[in-house]
């Protein structure tokens, strides 16, 4: 279990230790000074997170590396356990510093994607029809991008041609405009050209409002926050400081379980050379 640093115990039957936490947090401008927000936060820099001058030393090494992958998965954690209404991302000129932030999953309105290269498009792959006459109209209807009058189609000579009546084509017609919406004309990715997939769930991705400050100035009078409200807020808090005290011991652990070392790495680089001709 990770070894608590900023996280507290607060008790939860006391609403003056509840308003006293909250108001003691430290917190940090949400964007800049003059916006007048601040946010439940906790200082990162290497200086402010307890470690020996030997891990000091090493930390300032790993600054240069892409370091902060290995580490942020609390994070994700956090803001799906708060159901997207809450995250954490960092601030400060240097990011020195984890600020809880409010926040929310929103619909991106991509509709397939392709498995091959991940390419995400925001038009379905069209169904395909066993019916040999539903597949001719199905395809006047996507080649006119679903955009004709009805009576229009019925005018089409590959329509014209198939051995049904007007009625039933302009009855298949209005079914097949109403199941194509949103549909492109093929499956092919417009990146690689393979097969794409319709999304089963519509994908989401999350909004982050970092200019909106949480609890700024507020006195959590009675009048206004009841005790299962202030319950709900410092359990809220709460959350945010077990998962800032987990990214730091996830640091800790990579000062502990690697070195900083310099490799040569070569890049290949397109350039312009003379080649004679072949005949």
């Amino acid at each position: 279990m990770t070894n608590s640093f900023w996280a507290k115990k607060v008790d939860r039957r006391s609403r003056s230790a509840m308003v006293d936490f909250l108001r003691d947090h430290y917190c940090y401008n949400t964007m800049n000074s003059w916006n007048g927000a601040s946010s439940y936060a906790h200082c990162i820099k290497i200086h402010r997170l307890g470690l020996t001058s030997e891990q000091s030393d090493k930390a300032y090494d790993m600054l240069d590396t892409d370091f902060w992958e290995e580490i942020r998965w609390p994070i994700n954690e956090f803001t799906d356990s708060q159901n997207g209404f809450y995250t954490i991302g960092t601030n400060g000129r240097s990011g020195g510093y984890l600020v809880l932030y409010e926040s929310r999953f929103e619909i991106t309105g991509h509709l397939s994607y392709c498995p091959s290269c991940g390419q995400r498009n925001f038009k379905k792959v069209p169904p395909t029809f066993e019916d040999a006459n539903e597949q001719v109209m199905a395809q006047e209807i996507l080649k006119s991008r679903n955009a004709w009058q009805l009576g229009v189609y019925l005018s089409q000579p590959s329509i014209e041609a198939l051995p049904l009546s007007n009625d039933e084509k302009l009855s298949t017609i209005t079914r097949l405009k109403a199941l194509l919406v949103d549909c492109s004309l093929t499956d092919a990715c417009g990146v690689c050209g393979k097969p794409r997939r319709n999304f089963s769930t519509p994908p989401v991705q999350l909004a982050v409002y970092p200019g909106k400050g949480i609890d700024h100035g507020e006195a959590f009078d009675a009048e206004e926050w009841s005790m299962e409200a202030l319950r709900e807020r410092v359990d809220l808090v709460c959350a945010f400081d077990a998962a800032c005290d987990q990214i730091r011991h996830n640091f800790i652990a990579l000062l502990i379980g690697y070195d900083v070392v310099e490799e040569t790495v070569h890049r290949p680089v397109t350039v312009k050379v003379l080649r004679e001709r072949t005949v």
